[in-house]
């Protein structure tokens, strides 16, 4: 990982700071000529409140984007939602029905009337959650980290897709970072949540004055709670386990946590636009930038001396609440971090551009930009191309062509396999159509070009062709 640290004074300089570090990232992926996407992303442990990731798009990617077809809409799995979660958080007015992007139908929800049943030992969670599921509901269980809650969410099977005009129905997957975002200790490693959760070993007896409560916490989708009539949900009592009542917690009761459990999918209409639908790719991750503010420059006392014309601006710079700054004529530096991950950066790069033949690096990457082949009996005209391409009017020009000559006693075939396996972007060769023209014949692979060309335009012709790659 290549990193760089960035330290300002003020909150306004800082941010200007990071922009112009985005926008050197930008410009440093571009170079590659590969499409990339810069999303918007969570902080997560690092902390801060402003953060960006910078992908390559691949399908072998363990990172997922989720990008708009009409709107510059691009964030990372962990931050999109859609339309419906987005109307409720930032409703256009407070008379405004925030579910008339997907309107709720009664008849098609489950009613919950039943008290949830007692947990025993050696209780089947699974066979449970199939017999009570119904048509219409999906069930999903996770488990916290320490193993003593286990989360129980509910969502739809289906949900209704409406862009423009028509609407469709597609079958739901749960978003695992929704829960997450209101239960951190979530602990998404884990396969089968429902045989780590073992009550009667985390309960121990009643007399025990140190056991640990088990618990479970009951996550509804908001769709359920925006659909009218309100459905009928089971009271957030307790639940006995071997016993002992262990608290039953639920989420679904206060307006402000409602979440929505549904994951976006291919095809969903834009939360940002009403014109674009949103594409869901898999992605490599390459760079993150993350403005932290004073996340670690207040609790390590990193301070600096105020300026005294701007020392009120400065001092309400604590991204920390429970830690205002009280220093009178010092202040904590506004911190910024960033990093590109250049091995990761090989490996995409290769992996994006390799071909059944080889590699196919772009420009700034390659070993060499042009590599020249010369069949047997041109060896020493060689030499003059490669003179040609390295140097302008006699000298060797301002930006002089990255080239190699293969000159290594093998075959023919040989050598063009092995440039192709190597990756060079263009290759250079003198057969047939040189002895006869003086004409040289072009490859390119990445571009799909073989063309013959003379050697006054061999230059030109070879530049324009790196000026795309």
């Amino acid at each position: 990982m290549k990193d760089l640290y960035t330290f300002d004074a003020t909150t306004e300089r800082a941010l200007q700071t990071y922009q112009t570090v985005r926008q050197a990232y930008n410009a440093f992926f571009s170079e590659f000529k590969i499409p990339h996407l810069t999303a918007e992303a969570s902080s997560g442990e690092i902390g801060g409140n402003i953060s960006h990731e910078y992908h390559f798009l691949s399908k072998k990617g363990e990172d997922n984007l989720v990008s708009c077809s009409s709107c510059d809409h691009v964030v990372s799995e962990e931050l999109a939602e859609s339309r419906i979660a987005r109307a409720h958080r930032h409703p256009k007015s407070s008379d405004e029905d925030i579910v008339t992007s997907q309107e709720m139908d009664s008849s098609s929800w489950k009613q919950w009337n039943s008290e949830p049943r007692p947990l025993g030992p050696g209780t089947n969670f699974g066979a449970k959650s199939e017999s009570q599921a119904s048509d219409d509901e999906n069930q999903w269980y996770g488990i916290s980290q320490d193993r003593n809650t286990l989360i129980r969410a509910f969502l739809p099977r289906e949900v209704e897709i409406r862009v423009g005009a028509g609407k469709r129905y597609r079958k739901t997957e749960i978003n695992p970072y929704a829960i997450k975002r209101i239960f951190p200790e979530l602990d998404l490693g884990v396969e089968d949540p429902l045989g780590s959760f073992k009550p009667e070993q985390i309960l121990g007896t009643a007399e025990e004055n140190t056991r640990r409560e088990a618990r479970i916490l009951q996550v509804v989708d908001m769709r359920y709670i925006l659909q009218q009539p309100a459905p009928v949900f089971p009271n957030p009592s307790l639940i006995p386990i071997e016993g002992v009542e262990g608290p039953m917690q639920a989420r679904f009761a206060e307006a402000d946590k409602m979440v929505d459990l549904v994951r976006i999918g291919t095809g969903d209409p834009c939360p940002n636009c009403d014109e674009g639908t949103l594409k869901v790719e898999s992605a490599v991750e390459l760079g993150h930038t993350f403005h932290l503010g004073t996340r670690y420059s207040t609790p390590l006392e990193a301070t600096i001396d105020a300026d005294p014309s701007q020392k009120d601006s400065q001092r309400e710079v604590s991204s920390i609440p429970s830690q205002p700054v009280t220093l009178s004529d010092r202040i904590p530096v506004q911190m910024g971090c960033h990093g590109i991950g250049v091995s990761r950066l090989i490996a995409a790069v290769a992996d994006s551009l390799a071909d059944s033949k080889g590699l196919n690096w772009p420009r700034v990457m390659a070993p060499f930009e042009t590599i020249i082949i010369p069949t047997k009996g041109s060896e020493g005209e060689a030499v003059d191309v490669y003179d040609l391409l390295t140097t302008s009017n006699g000298y060797r020009s301002q930006g002089p062509m990255d080239a190699i000559m293969d000159d290594r006693n093998k075959d023919f075939g040989w050598k063009i396999k092995d440039a192709d396996l190597i990756g060079y972007p263009i290759i250079v060769i003198l057969g047939r159509a040189w002895k006869r023209e003086r004409k040289c014949e072009v490859q390119c692979r990445r571009l799909s070009i073989k063309e013959s060309v003379s050697a006054d335009d061999l230059k030109a012709f070879v530049e324009r062709l790196l000026q795309q790659l």
